[in-house]
């Protein structure tokens, strides 16, 4: 187990919510999807890090979040999850063709991920 990693990690979410927040309102819509997307993304990482597990090769963000999936399917709160795979691939549509995000699609994934990121935290904490 990596707890100092995963503990890192999800100081990084949460800082990524608040900055993608910020980003938001200063109409950076691409950027502040990018940060939602990246606190998501981390705090699974941070969960698997929590069992001494990683996900590795080629998809690796797709591999992250079916064995977030698999390793922590009876933990309470885990449909969270379902948007994410969504998520990934408009982060990954933006990054290569330029998705044209909305506000309210912002908006709404930003909360999503705020909730992925929550319930990362709160598998953490009754883990230890």
């Amino acid at each position: 187990m990596d707890r100092p990693t995963a503990s890192r990690l999800l100081e990084d979410a949460s800082r990524h919510l608040r900055t993608a927040r910020l980003a938001l309102q200063e109409g950076d819509l691409s950027g502040s999807y990018q940060l939602a997307y990246d606190a998501a993304r981390k705090s699974l990482t941070a969960m698997l890090l929590s069992r001494g597990l990683r996900a590795r090769g080629l998809g690796a963000h797709a591999v992250l979040i079916e064995a977030v999936r698999a390793v922590f399917v009876e933990e309470k709160g885990i449909e969270v999850l379902r948007p994410l795979d969504r998520m990934r691939r408009i982060r990954n549509d933006a990054e290569y063709a330029g998705h044209p995000f909305d506000g309210d699609e912002v908006e709404h994934d930003l909360q999503t991920a705020a909730a992925i990121v929550g319930f990362a935290a709160d598998v953490l904490r009754r883990s230890t």
